[in-house]
Order: C-alpha cells, then structure tokens, then sequence
C-alpha cells in the first residue's frame, strides 16, 4: 500500500465513521478531518463509486453497504477503547483506538478480541526471551505521536512478535516479514504474552 493510498483509506473509514452519527456536509467533514481538501474529494468520489455513500441536496449519507462498513469500524473502535480504559484515561483510550481502528488486519483484530480473558498480563517486551514468539497484549506509551509511530510500524495488540538480536541500548524484533530496532526504554512499555501460554 503506498502512502497516498493508505491516507486515502483512513480518510475513507473517518468519512464512513462521522456519516454514520449524522447527515453532512462536505464543509462539515472537511472541518471534522484535517487533510487537504482534494483527499477528502477523492474519498467520497471513491465511497460513492463502491456504493457506501449516496449524496443528496448538498449532504451525504451512508447506503446500506455504507451502514454495514461503518458499524464494523465503530465495533473496532469500540473494541480497542474498552481495552486501553482499563490502563488509560477515557480521552486517551478514544485516541488510541482512532489510531488503531485503521491499521488492523482482521486476524489481529480476533486476537485482539481474544486478549480480554488474559487482563493485566504480560510482561515487558524485553523480558521475552530471545527467539521466543510473543503476543502483544499491550501498548502502554501515552505519547499519542509516539504510539502512532509504533503502531504505523506494525506494533499492535494482537500481534505475533520475536526478539531475533540484542545490541547495547536496543533489541531488534520481527513482525511478520519485517525487522525492527526498538529502543529498550521504548520495549519495556510494550506488554507480551509468551505464545502458547495461557
């Protein structure tokens, strides 16, 4: 996915989210989502060509495809807040799951839903053992900016995730296909269920 086109997702899916709650306008979505307004154009023109959105005198509802699509990512969004309120505030936790919702896969998101019978377990990230597939269970940086960044990397509930090396003041890890250095301080904040363990 390029970037553009992962901006474009996200914009859809908030466009679908804030239709859901009411009628709108374009002017009130544009004040609602803050990107350019030709992103905002393109994703009702692409939400209209896939029959999720139909226009009517000047304002937009959802069909009901559009209704489907927009309960499942609020149920999402549900999902993900109720998890991060048992650690954070109710502000923090709506922040979060608005960042999570849009990253993802529907696999991490059923492990997700799994994770709510292991409450309060885990350990830091840099106490698995090295080679040892772990199941993050929680995220407990309250930096939004930070969070965003280490969730658009694939660090998110619900993923598999192996240490594979340790250098002075970092571990590298392994997601899927991918292999990233994370800070030990940063690595401490990351919550793991050691795989197979209940």
């Amino acid at each position: 996915m390029t970037k553009e086109s992962g901006i474009l997702k996200i914009i859809k899916e908030d466009i679908l989210r804030i239709i859901a709650e009411r009628k709108v306008s374009s002017d009130i979505i544009k004040e609602e989502i803050n990107v350019f307004y030709s992103f905002i154009s393109e994703a009702i023109k692409e939400l209209e060509k896939e029959g999720l959105v139909q226009s009517q005198q000047g304002f937009f509802e959802l069909t009901e495809r559009g209704k489907d699509k927009a309960k499942d990512i609020s149920r999402k969004h549900l999902i993900f807040e109720n998890h991060f309120k048992r650690t954070r505030t109710e502000k923090e936790a709506h922040k979060i799951a608005h960042i999570l919702e849009h990253y993802v896969s529907k696999e991490v998101f059923n492990n997700i839903k799994k994770l709510s019978t292991f409450k309060g377990k885990g350990i830091p990230l840099t106490k698995l053992k090295l080679h040892k597939e772990g199941l993050i269970t929680d995220i407990m940086i309250s930096d939004n900016e930070l969070f965003e960044r280490i969730v658009s990397m694939g660090i998110f509930l619900g993923e598999k995730i192996v240490i594979t090396n340790e250098v002075p003041n970092s571990i590298i890890v392994k997601l899927k296909n991918k292999k990233i250095a994370l800070d030990k301080h940063i690595a401490k904040e990351i919550k793991v269920l050691e795989y197979g363990k209940s």
